[in-house]
């Protein structure tokens, strides 16, 4: 792949997807050893241009006797050929042809021996994504002095994982060194992306895989799909109409946001004044009587409407509602919206049950997002009916353009009827029945958040976020965002993804300037930090050469 030629979705594998990716490029005639090459050599590339300010006493690689052993020595002998002071440890032999191959041509430029104690960066290349389970005794010393590297100040690098990390499920195994730095060759694995905090700041390296990356022959494999800045930007391109400078506040989309129940106003507020950031032109806000003065005082830009009293009254002029609203009123007919988000803050009682019907039918066939109490309702009435919620969630949407759900790991188990499975797999395997069952767009909030889209396609997966999203309002904030995208033209799987990047994405930019803390800091700096997100999905920063794409240390 050239630099700079970028993929709409990289791809989150696990070790045998992977490994898929690997031999069919390989079967496509590109040599294994030249993809060995390609990765030591990025990843000494790598070390030279970030961390060369600790480079002055000199690097240690660990190599182990397979494949990621041989990418090791590949690097070592790049560093070495800059002039860099290199020692390898191997405690055996390589095994591999391809790492015996490396270890040959990089003899000559090798010292062997253990650590120092001296050398400032540490490089784990003991084990690969083939490894499970416990770590053998040999390896588990290993593993002890990477530690002990760490512990003395050491900057560890991984190579794809770290050793002892299973690249599949992430189980870590008793003795596996935790890296700041993992870089990860062609696709990031799924284990890495499970055990952020012990991978540290992953880097993805192009090592020559091409269009392979993406999927590993005719038919997919079902990888998660991952979209870095690259792929939401082409994402974005969906409602780019909303952005032209001709645009006015109908064509940037009308979102009309319910919920808001006595005491609960404030879900809504921070659902609409996210939806403004998010660029809408018109919100209106759908709340009981009640909560309509809280909120025209906290979002004066939202119009406020008393919730639906009676069935009917579909999409009244919003000129004339903007009327209502100057003259002190909250207007009870329906605004007329391109996009209806309904949950934050709605209830869980029989009267709120009654507005999510209303509303239903008033809005029947525009865009929908469904939220907190609206799915409550929902689980309940599926109960209450005896089928289950997939398919009462399919009739009660049937006429809508998209829809998008948007639970947390409780409330989706709610919707399942039955407790999440610890592991991702089955996790994973129920969100995407789900959702093909639903016909709906579900979005699993979490870390990392999976987003299933209807049609039964590979799940997305959005790997951002930080503590700070652990609050309360941080999921109405997330739904003002999507219902905004939604009512902008975007389809329910590019709304769900890309509200969801841009609000895990504000997140890790005010942790970061917060030094990793999550306190001193709210909601309000994520909102606003909204802002430089979208800036850089826009136009999306370059990226160094071989680099396909970064994840910050978490």
């Amino acid at each position: 792949m050239e630099h700079g030629a970028r993929l709409s979705a990289l791809r989150i594998t696990t070790a045998v997807e992977a490994a898929a990716r690997d031999r069919a490029v390989i079967n496509g005639g590109v040599p294994s050893f030249d993809l060995m090459v390609q990765a030591g050599s990025a990843a000494a590339a790598f070390l030279l241009r970030e961390l060369g300010d600790r480079l002055a006493h000199g690097v240690c690689l660990l190599a182990g006797s397979g494949n990621n052993g041989g990418d090791a020595y590949v690097m070592a002998a790049q560093l070495a050929r800059q002039g860099v002071t290199v020692r390898v440890h191997a405690r055996m032999p390589p095994r591999t042809p391809d790492a015996h191959r490396a270890a040959q041509l990089a003899a000559p430029y090798l010292v062997h021996g253990l650590p120092t104690g001296h050398e400032q960066i540490v490089v784990d290349g003991l084990l690969g994504t083939g490894h499970r389970g416990a770590l053998r005794d040999g390896l588990w010393a290993d593993c002890a002095r990477l530690s002990l590297a760490r512990d003395r100040g050491a900057t560890i690098v991984a190579l794809d994982v770290p050793s002892g990390l299973d690249a599949t499920t992430g189980e870590i195994a008793d003795g596996s060194a935790a890296a700041h730095v993992t870089v990860s060759f062609g696709t990031i694995k799924r284990g890495a992306l499970l055990q952020r905090a012990h991978v540290g700041r992953v880097v993805l390296l192009d090592i020559g895989l091409g269009a392979g990356a993406d999927r590993p022959g005719e038919t997919d494999d079902g990888a998660w799909r991952w979209a870095d800045l690259v792929g939401a930007g082409a994402l974005l391109q969906q409602v780019a109409a909303a952005d032209a400078w001709s645009a006015h506040k109908g064509t940037r989309g009308r979102v009309a946001l319910a919920g808001g129940d006595e005491g609960m106003a404030g879900a809504i507020a921070l659902a609409a004044r996210a939806a403004l950031q998010a660029g809408a032109g018109l919100v209106h806000a759908v709340v009981a009587n009640e909560s309509v003065a809280a909120v025209q005082a906290q979002v004066p830009q939202a119009l406020a409407h008393r919730w639906p009293e009676a069935a009917g009254g579909r999409h009244a002029d919003a000129d004339a509602d903007a009327d209502a609203n100057a003259n002190g009123s909250a207007a009870a007919v329906a605004p007329r919206v391109d996009a209806l988000a309904v949950g934050p803050g709605l209830g869980r009682n029989p009267r709120s049950a009654t507005v999510l019907q209303r509303l239903l039918d008033q809005y029947r066939g525009l865009p929908l997002l469904l939220d907190a109490d609206a799915l409550w309702h929902a689980a309940e009435a599926a109960a209450a009916l005896g089928t289950d919620t997939a398919s009462l969630l399919q009739h009660w949407t049937r006429d809508a353009r998209a829809v998008v759900c948007t639970p947390h790991p409780g409330e989706f188990g709610r919707l399942l009827g039955t407790h999440l499975p610890p592991a991702w797999s089955e996790r994973a395997a129920l969100l995407q029945q789900f959702a093909t069952r639903a016909q709906c767009t579900v979005l699993l909030k979490g870390t990392p958040t999976l987003v299933a889209p209807p049609d039964g396609a590979p799940l997305w997966v959005v790997p951002h976020g930080t503590p700070l999203l652990a609050t309360g309002g941080s999921g109405d904030c997330l739904s003002g965002i999507v219902a905004a995208l939604l009512a902008q033209g975007a389809s329910g799987e590019a709304a769900a993804v890309l509200g969801a990047t841009v609000h895990g994405r504000a997140a890790e930019q005010v942790h970061g300037a917060a030094r990793a803390t999550a306190r001193g800091t709210t909601l309000d700096d994520v909102l606003a930090a909204t802002r430089s997100v979208w800036g850089a999905l826009a136009a999306p920063p370059p990226l160094p050469p071989a680099v396909l794409a970064e994840l910050p240390a978490v």
